[in-house]
């Protein structure tokens, strides 16, 4: 099985965000990271062309992943800054 690419994004509004509903979490990936414009500062880059997320909360870190044709093709994960020293 081919390996997703992830990127790990810390983030200094990782508390606020454990208390936000799934909804928002993917409203602010959306914006803060697939919006054109901030998309190209990543690497890996998130792809342009996606029809599906889902959200899962894992211990220290939140992760969205991204589908295609219900293909799981990149994770976001965010973490606590200090999670990522």
């Amino acid at each position: 099985m081919p390996r997703i690419p992830s990127l790990i994004l810390p983030t200094s509004d990782f508390e606020e965000m454990l208390v936000m509903s799934n909804r928002r979490l993917i409203c602010v990936l959306r914006a803060a990271v697939l919006a054109p414009g901030k998309v190209e500062r990543f690497s890996p880059r998130p792809p342009e062309e996606h029809d599906a997320y889902a959200v899962q909360h894992e211990p220290g870190r939140i992760v969205v992943r991204l589908y295609v044709n219900g293909q799981d093709v990149f994770h976001c994960c965010f973490v606590p800054p200090d999670k990522y020293a």
